[in-house]
């Protein structure tokens, strides 16, 4: 990012390569549709093109471009007057495509599932530092607010994943690991 905001235009693919993947995954999560998540992708590194005279040399690249990807999903989200969840065209909330690494379809299913029923300021920090893989530092910077109330949402939002995991573990009692 330090050469591509002194004018060093190569450096951007090396650069877009780099962080897409996980800006895409974080997108995916929040808005739950493919096609808007990698709008959104679009829209961000715009904005990271726009902002690159901004970027503090030095300074984490991944918290700065996921707070900006986060204003532009909020952005939207205020541009279509619509909830976070985006509905298909019979009226339900789409399952997310993407599943998680490791994991079989039903395990992935029910945590996305889980996720969703979380508060969003839980669910947002609990996928920023256990999902994205974002410091508690990071992810305050992303989110606006310290690392001590970063670390309570994760807290408190475990403590709500865990009961929500509880039928799935009854159901499936060879993932009861999920709930300990």
């Amino acid at each position: 990012m330090g050469r591509y905001s002194r004018g060093d235009t190569k450096a951007f693919e090396a650069l877009y390569a780099r962080v897409s993947p996980r800006l895409f995954g974080y997108l995916l999560r929040l808005c739950r549709d493919r096609q808007h998540a990698e709008d959104l992708v679009q829209v961000t590194f715009v904005k990271v093109h726009r902002a690159r005279d901004s970027y503090i040399e030095g300074a984490p690249l991944l918290p700065w471009v996921m707070a900006i990807a986060r204003r532009s999903f909020f952005d939207l989200t205020r541009r279509k007057k619509v909830r976070p969840e985006y509905l298909s065209h019979d009226g339900a909330v789409p399952e997310p495509e993407q599943k998680e690494e490791g994991l079989d379809n039903d395990l992935a299913d029910a945590l996305d599932r889980a996720l969703g029923r979380l508060p969003p300021s839980y669910a947002e920090a609990i996928q920023l530092t256990k999902i994205s893989g974002l410091s508690l530092s990071e992810a305050a910077e992303v989110l606006g607010t310290s690392k001590t109330a970063v670390k309570l949402r994760v807290h408190r939002g475990y403590k709500l994943l865990r009961k929500e995991l509880e039928h799935f573990a009854r159901h499936h009692p060879l993932d009861e690991e999920l709930t300990q």
